[in-house]
């Protein structure tokens, strides 16, 4: 038999996925862009209370925590949606506009599940080009847009290249396009930017939220989103039933409530933050401002491809992402997450 004439063409064409590298307990993680640092003990607690009931299906529509994720963001509840990370956001909300060569445009570099969820699900992925300094081209991403244009991606801040775009600059696009707009803030809690007010005056806007950056459980997979009630249905239409497990909802819960906890560690990364962009520009790194948990830095100053700097940092068990050659970047860009001080350290000493 010949599987593959039963595999949609799409699919075939996606790369597989690799095993990442075993990482020991001694591993300086800096490649995901993670929290640092454990998440709230009420957290664990949460989790170990909740434990005892996960032989039950969670709620359908995860209340209890869009009800919180709504406190939070001074919403009403039908404006909230929760899903298994934002990457099943970003496929949801593909699911319920895009059909088979419908375009998606990217403000590219930019995260790449966007295309590639894009192309997972049929869909045609329009790449533009930012600028120099990596801020969005408006006018050239209007100019891209056809009949065949349903959605725009927009990671603010951006990742992987750390930098936010202004208020006034999402509400210039938001006007000038008829597609789903979609402004992905994983970032929030640690830029405290956003535009998820204009969810009443903008329909077609939709804001994707983390639960991952700013509280820590990036391994539980909690995402959420806020829009307008309309798209929220049609969201939970294509959602699974239980679109949320049963621990990430009680985690989730006691992590947005907890709000002390999660501000005193922001405050922490912030403060390393701005001693590694000290210490790398001090070594000849040239390092993009950031409004994330990461620095975007570029290593073409010292003549060191971020290849050769990424595979000599592992060597040591340190690993940072390597962005050389991505999609509108040349060989000399890295990623690196802020770490706790004595990672950071770690990772200076062994990049000296």
């Amino acid at each position: 038999m010949n599987l593959e004439s039963l595999i949609r063409p799409a699919i075939q064409k996606i790369n597989p996925k690799i095993a990442g590298v075993p990482k020991s307990d001694r591993s300086i993680r800096l490649d995901k862009g993670e929290f640092p640092y454990p998440p709230s003990p009420k957290v664990i607690a949460a989790i170990q209370q909740a434990a005892s009931g996960i032989n039950r299906y969670p709620e359908v529509l995860t209340n209890n925590l869009r009800q919180v994720l709504a406190d939070y963001n001074q919403v009403s509840l039908d404006k909230i949606f929760a899903g298994n990370g934002s990457d099943d956001l970003i496929e949801l909300v593909l699911k319920i506009c895009l059909q088979p060569g419908d375009e998606v445009i990217l403000p590219i570099p930019t995260f790449f599940v966007y295309g590639a969820a894009t192309e997972m699900l049929g869909g045609k992925a329009v790449s533009v080009p930012r600028t120099t300094n990596f801020d969005l081209d408006i006018p050239a991403i209007v100019q891209a847009v056809t009949d065949r244009t349903k959605l725009i991606f927009i990671a603010n801040p951006n990742n992987p290249t750390a930098n936010a775009s202004s208020r006034d600059t999402l509400i210039a696009l938001l006007e000038q396009v008829n597609c789903l707009v979609v402004i992905d803030e994983c970032y929030f809690e640690i830029c405290q930017m956003t535009v998820a007010d204009l969810v009443d005056r903008y329909p077609h806007l939709i804001i994707l939220r983390s639960l991952s950056k700013g509280f820590g459980l990036a391994g539980l997979r909690i995402g959420y989103g806020i829009t307008n009630p309309q798209l929220v249905d049609y969201i939970y239409r294509v959602a699974q039933i239980f679109s949320v497990n049963q621990l990430a909802i009680a985690a989730g819960i006691a992590a947005v409530q907890d709000q002390k906890y999660a501000q005193e560690k922001l405050t922490e990364i912030k403060a390393e933050r701005a001693k590694l962009t000290q210490e790398l520009t001090t070594l000849g790194f040239q390092v993009y401002p950031s409004a994330t948990n990461f620095l975007f830095i570029s290593s073409q100053p010292l003549d060191r491809t971020a290849a050769d700097i990424v595979s000599k940092l592992a060597s040591q068990e340190i690993y940072v992402a390597d962005f050389g050659n991505k999609p509108g970047l040349d060989a000399y860009h890295l990623r690196i997450a802020t770490g706790t001080p004595i990672e950071n350290e770690r990772f200076l000493d062994a990049l000296r």
